[in-house]
């Protein structure tokens, strides 16, 4: 313990006062260690300012308590090592021990208020006082453990000085903290000036206590010369290497903590991200067990269903979307099934929780991340209400445009008929008027008894058939007749025609008589081929109606048509009475329906029939094509109908288009 008797110099006048001598060496290795032990503080302090929990901080602080406390007592005991006395001497390795804990208690206390990172006068004033304890106490213990023949005493001012050198550095120190604290980047380099502070602090105080201290011996106490042995600095230096591992072992730790901190704050802000953009996602996004069973949805798909998102989890996704279209979901193999219908986009309906029916757009991905019991996958579900409504007037507007170019032909096939039906009628008003002349005179006649009948009124009769000529109104009027139902059958056949083509359907699939439905589109296109081709067909007997959408299905062949016209229409040119060839043949061909529309126009070059299903492409003049029943025809056929669509051209020899439609 400290003896206030050290700083009494009255009883100690009659014993003769010895001089220590320094080992430079060692001195400025005391003070690298010192030096080294407060730029590891500085980095557990880092570490402690970006600490997200009180258990991380409080743990960082203990460390850097170890880490600091043990520098200071390492380059207190160096430089004891240092200081070389002309009498043998020991230590106690109870103080010495004592020594450790004291540095490693206010270094505590001072991380405790800078860990804070509120650098008030008060604050600063507190942590410089703590160290300043730390470091003095940690000192003045050290000597206590030193054993040797001599008395040590104090000099009182210089025993204050180097508590107040401690102090004053130490605030000095912390204040280069506080700048080191405002500076963002926070590098290496930045922590050096307040380390060299922090360890001027140590080793100033160090020095200044050891010349403050002054050791007395009895006069016939035998001196000897002691110098530095190489053990004793080789001791040194095994202590200034293992601070130093320290240190490096402090700056190492705090790195990768930093390194595995910045990947954790990385992974949570991604998570949080990932689930902001699935929250906030237009579509309805769905994971499910391979059983069906849904395990999470975001808000976008149950508002999109009607639902609270709790009361979805746990059920069969059999409940939200009509399987009709996906009878897979029902299957027990569904796990296998589903990998069969990964990376594709299935069109069905979603169900309601009022139990009506939207379309909807489902695809399915794999989550790679399985557990033992089984495996997640993705269901991506997009209303597509809108986008039917929009595609269904598209359609419409589409049957409109081609039944107002083809209006002129129309108007010109209902005209003809109608022209001969209106002649006919003309034909037979007037014959009528005329036998009903005749059919007044004999009426008269008949009313008569035979002996009061004139020949001049008989006369009269018969001069009424040859003026009004009865013989050939007798013989026309059944022609007229005969034309005139001929006619209207005809007008009928092309309003009928007109109207099965613009039938507007709701969309969805229907059984289709495909004979009728073609039929029904040459009627409609005649007036584009009649003057260009002829043009046959071919159908199978007994030809199976398939499931299609109608309408969409009679603007493909329509487009077809019309392009076969063209086609040679633009082969012959001008050259009057040279019709063309256009075959249209059905057939069945296992489970598929066939169609082939062939012609002999002008045909297409290779480059071009790798792009006529390309959306505004087009060889046609402007105003005459624009591009679109081609890539249409592809998207209805291939997209909608899972069937296929191939053409086949040669130059001047003609083109085929193969359509397959499935009949199932």
């Amino acid at each position: 313990m400290l003896e206030f008797w050290r700083f009494n110099t009255t009883s100690l006048e009659n014993l003769q006062v010895i001089e220590g001598e320094y080992n430079f060496f060692v001195v400025t290795l005391s003070f690298l260690i010192s030096s080294f032990a407060a730029f590891a503080l500085l980095v557990v302090l880092e570490r402690a300012w970006q600490s997200q929990t009180s258990k991380t901080l409080l743990l960082w602080k203990i460390f850097g308590s170890i880490v600091f406390g043990l520098g200071v007592w390492a380059m207190h005991f160096t430089g004891m090592m240092a200081f070389i006395l002309p009498i043998p001497m020991s230590y106690d390795m109870g103080l010495t021990i004592l020594s450790v804990i004291t540095p490693m208690v206010g270094t505590f206390l001072a991380l405790g208020r800078l860990s804070e990172e509120k650098f008030s006068f008060l604050s600063i004033l507190l942590c410089s006082t703590y160290l300043a304890l730390a470091i003095g106490s940690m000192h003045y213990t050290g000597m206590e453990a030193m054993k040797m023949n001599a008395i040590m005493s104090y000099n009182l001012s210089l025993f204050i000085t180097s508590i107040a050198t401690a102090f004053i550095l130490a605030m000095i120190a912390i204040y280069s903290i506080k700048a080191f604290n405002s500076n963002v980047k926070h590098t290496l380099i930045a922590k050096i000036p307040s380390s060299i502070a922090m360890g001027a602090a140590v080793a100033g105080m160090h020095y200044i206590a050891m010349s403050a201290a002054n050791y007395h011996i009895d006069a016939h106490t035998a001196l000897k010369h002691q110098s530095m042995s190489d053990s004793a600095i080789a001791f040194s230096l095994a202590i200034a290497g293992i601070v130093f591992v320290i240190v490096a072992t402090t700056i190492l730790c705090a790195l990768i903590e930093d390194k595995l901190q910045q990947a954790e704050q990385k992974l949570e802000e991604n998570a949080i991200r990932e689930k902001d953009i699935l929250e906030h996602m237009a579509d309805g996004l769905l994971t499910m067990r391979s059983s069906g069973i849904v395990e999470s949805i975001n808000s976008a798909g149950a508002l999109m269903f009607g639902y609270p998102k709790e009361s979805i989890i746990g059920n069969n996704i059999e409940t939200l979307i009509d399987t009709d279209k996906v009878k897979d979901l029902k299957e027990a193999s569904l796990h296998e099934k589903l990998k069969e219908q990964l990376g594709k986009t299935l069109v069905t309906h979603g169900i309601k929780l009022d139990g009506s029916y939207f379309p909807v757009e489902i695809h399915f991905s794999k989550i790679l991340l399985t557990t033992k019991n089984h495996t997640i996958f993705n269901c991506v579900v997009r209303d597509i209400t809108e986008r039917v409504q929009l595609e269904q007037q598209l359609r419409q507007s589409q049957k409109l445009e081609s039944i107002g170019q083809l209006s002129a032909g129309i108007a010109h096939e209902i005209n003809t008929p109608a022209q001969y039906v209106s002649d006919n009628t003309m034909f037979l008003n007037t014959a009528f008027e005329s036998c009903l002349k005749i059919l007044r005179k004999t009426q008269a006649l008949l009313d008569k008894e035979p002996s009061e009948i004139s020949s001049s009124e008989l006369t009269e009769i018969n001069t009424l058939f040859k003026e009004n000529d009865m013989e050939f109104v007798i013989e026309e009027i059944p022609l007229a007749i005969t034309q005139s139902i001929d006619g209207l059958e005809r007008v009928k056949k092309i309003v009928g025609a007109m109207k099965s083509f613009s039938h507007s359907s709701p969309g969805e699939m229907s059984l289709v008589d495909i004979a009728e439905a073609i039929n029904s589109t040459i009627t409609v296109s005649r007036s584009e081929w009649r003057y260009i081709a002829e043009l046959t067909t071919s159908y199978t007997e007994n030809l199976p109606k398939i499931k299609c959408l109608r309408d969409e299905f009679n603007q493909v062949i329509l487009n077809c048509i019309v392009n076969a016209a063209h086609a040679i229409e633009a082969k012959n040119g001008q050259k009057s009475g040279e019709l063309g060839t256009i075959e249209i043949n059905v057939t069945q061909a296992d489970q598929n329906m066939e169609i082939l529309i062939c012609d002999n126009g002008i045909g297409m070059t290779s480059k071009v029939k790798s792009r006529i299903f390309d959306p505004f492409f087009t060889t046609k003049d402007v105003g005459k094509g624009t591009g679109q029943g081609l890539s249409m025809a592809y998207s209805v056929i291939v997209e909608k109908h899972n069937g296929k669509i191939e053409v086949e051209s040669e130059i001047n020899v003609g083109t085929q288009f193969k359509i397959s439609l499935p009949i199932s």
